[in-house]
């Protein structure tokens, strides 16, 4: 019933007020567009931001490394010096005993004696002994080609004959069973104790003993 006393007006909205409404909602609903530049400078700034504070844990992240490599070379200890090997020295480097052409030089007036006098100026001039702190070498043989050498561990034994004039003559057995063998020695004696003093304690001592067969 009220209804019927509303005005027309009333009832229904006008094109005034629906015109206002929408207009309204127009401006309600109106995009406003971002400065792209402010938002880029501040995009910028946070990534400036993000970035010190990555290289700020990079950096202490390889102080840490650097001081923890540099404690721990200097906790390390000094690797141990390998152990080097004294010079060799030479004792001895020459002919054997020229003593040993006395005899058969001697014999050479009778034929027999030609023989023995060729072969012991040959030994003279082919025959060379080195003896160091480290081996023994012989060069014997045709013009000293052929070779023999030993070193002083390897002895077991060494048996001695003594010659006149001073020289003497030496066998040394080997842990193989070989032996070696010089002849005509110069300076015996010198020579043996100075091969005694390289040699193992038990084989100078041995040798001591019952070493010199001409004792």
């Amino acid at each position: 019933m009220s209804s019927a006393f509303t005005p027309n007006g009333l009832t229904r909205r006008s094109p005034v007020i629906r015109y206002m409404s929408e207009e309204k909602k127009a401006e309600d609903a109106v995009f406003v567009p971002i400065d792209e530049s402010k938002a880029t400078a501040e995009d910028d700034d946070d990534d400036d931001e993000v970035f010190e504070k990555v290289e700020a844990l990079g950096r202490g992240s390889a102080k840490a490394k650097r001081g923890r490599r540099k404690g721990t070379s200097a906790s390390k200890a000094t690797p141990a010096q390998k152990p080097t090997l004294a010079p060799e020295e030479v004792f001895y480097e020459g002919p054997p005993a020229i003593t040993e052409t006395l005899v058969p030089t001697l014999s050479i007036v009778t034929v027999i004696g030609i023989i023995p006098a060729a072969a012991s100026w040959a030994r003279q001039a082919w025959v060379r002994y080195r003896i160091t702190n480290r081996r023994i070498r012989v060069n014997s043989g045709v013009g000293g080609k052929d070779m023999a050498e030993i070193v002083y561990p390897d002895i077991v034994e060494i048996r001695t004959v003594r010659r006149l004039f001073g020289d003497g003559d030496m066998v040394a057995f080997l842990r193989d069973g070989a032996r070696f063998e010089m002849r005509n020695i110069p300076n015996f004696d010198d020579t043996m104790e100075f091969i005694l003093a390289q040699v193992s304690p038990d084989v100078a001592s041995k040798y001591r003993e019952k070493g010199d067969v001409t004792n």
